[in-house]
């Protein structure tokens, strides 16, 4: 629960500003092209932060970085409503970018090293269906505080400030990843929390099964995540984060342009927006029964060509009904997608890799997002709706099919601990569990 209202809440910075855009360029007289900036400065901050928050938490543990990115997009938040100027807002809006992806990234990772093998993926879905709520709650609230005058946009974002406090709280209830301390050497403190987790799992449900051994957490380099099994599955992580990305956001943001294209009025667009956002919801969990039964990088695979064909069906039919059950599938699948990539991402590294690992690949991806602010326009102006969301299907099915074709196996397998072993694979070295060998 801690962990999806962090997400929610980075969520609703996410979201916050493109609700807010419109007024902000009507009071401040802007151009689209001042706002474009804008937007595109949050992506490009969550590269950086993506890169940098990913590695931090390798260097300093998953929980301090979480909660210092909670308190950085938070205050970033919390700054942007005294913004007074383009280049304010920009620098704060960079700000925000940069603490959201250092969070979401390391939260992902969290919940890999923190849930049973058995259960992790399950977690991650929950967790992302909780955190989606924040996108409806954010144009609620702005639908509310926006047209009650003048400057009152600002509160929107004193909402995305609030996430200082689920970020207090998760200082206080989350434990430190255990995977990670020991990879640190920090034996004491893994071993007490493991024994504090036992304890309370044994009041709660008796004996517990025997601890299934596994590869020690071994201290690396960075400079391995470029070497051996890491750099393929680097290359499959970025190759797939890269395409879905763009492929995700290239839908998203010409919807209620479509919408409009077939004869809805702006209302009834915007309206049809937001019923696609909350679709997201029931979207995440709908991985829910299925991403710890199938093995991840195949469903992966599937998922990506059935997003593609709906996609078609999307952009090349001229029937209202047809582009309205086509968009709200694809506002599900699309999340049951994310869902499935946030299980399987943190799956492919070690553990002192694996927070950089997804942070290089998520990193990536919000590149592309923001290179996407860029092409999106001339692409669909030289190609039609028909063609944009074409290439946009063709480029969601190399995403998927990179991990189908060169991605590691993952599901309810041990995650990885050392450069030379595979997903899931036994080794000769392997020690008991911390509890034992102690």
């Amino acid at each position: 629960m801690v962990l999806g209202v962090l997400f929610a809440f980075d969520i609703v910075d996410i979201y916050s500003f493109s609700f807010v855009a419109p007024t902000i360029a009507q009071e401040w007289g802007l151009s689209l092209h001042s706002i474009g900036i804008a937007t595109s400065s949050t992506f490009l901050g969550m590269f950086f932060g993506a890169v940098t928050g990913g590695r931090i938490s390798d260097k300093i543990g998953r929980r301090r970085t979480i909660v210092g990115g909670v308190l950085l997009f938070s205050t970033a938040s919390l700054l942007t409503t005294f913004a007074n100027s383009v280049g304010y807002l920009i620098a704060a809006r960079f700000i925000n970018g940069f603490g959201i992806q250092a969070t979401t990234g390391v939260l992902i990772v969290y919940a890999a090293e923190m849930f049973p093998r058995a259960s992790r993926g399950r977690s991650v879905s929950l967790m992302l269906a909780i955190g989606l709520l924040g996108a409806p709650v954010a144009a609620a609230f702005a639908r509310v505080v926006i047209p009650l005058g003048e400057d009152t946009w600002r509160w929107v974002f004193v909402l995305g400030a609030a996430g200082v406090i689920p970020g207090l709280l998760a200082l206080r209830i989350l434990p430190e990843s255990v995977r990670w301390e020991c990879a640190q050497g920090r034996i004491e403190q893994a071993t007490a929390t493991v024994e504090r987790l036992e304890a309370e799992a044994e009041r709660q449900y008796g004996t517990l099964p025997e601890p299934v051994e596994e590869p020690p957490v071994l201290p690396v380099s960075p400079r391995e995540l470029v070497r051996g099994a890491n750099i393929r599955n680097l290359l499959v992580g970025v190759t797939c984060l890269v395409l879905t990305s763009f492929a995700f956001y290239g839908f998203n943001a010409y919807v209620p342009t479509l919408l409009v294209e077939h004869g809805y009025s702006h209302t009834a667009a915007l309206t049809l927006t937001l019923v696609f956002a909350f679709a997201a919801v029931p979207g995440a969990l709908l991985a829910w029964p299925l991403v710890d039964r199938l093995e991840r990088k195949w469903a992966i695979f599937a998922l990506a060509v059935v997003i593609a064909a709906l996609l078609l069906g999307f952009g090349n039919t001229g029937n209202a009904t047809v582009v309205t059950t086509c968009g709200l599938l694809l506002s599900m699948l699309l999340q049951t997608l994310t869902a499935f990539l946030y299980a399987y991402l943190p799956e492919l590294f070690p553990t002192p890799l694996r927070g950089l690992g997804q942070g290089v690949s998520n990193g990536l991806g919000r590149l592309a997002v923001f290179s996407g602010g860029f092409l999106f326009a001339p692409m669909l102006g030289g190609l039609g709706f028909s063609g944009f969301f074409a290439v946009m299907a063709g480029v969601l099915v190399l995403g998927g099919g990179t991990v189908g074709v060169f991605g590691i196996r993952t599901a309810g397998r041990a995650l990885r601990e050392n450069t030379a072993q595979p997903a899931g694979a036994s080794t000769h070295h392997a020690v008991p569990s911390l509890k034992e060998s102690l």
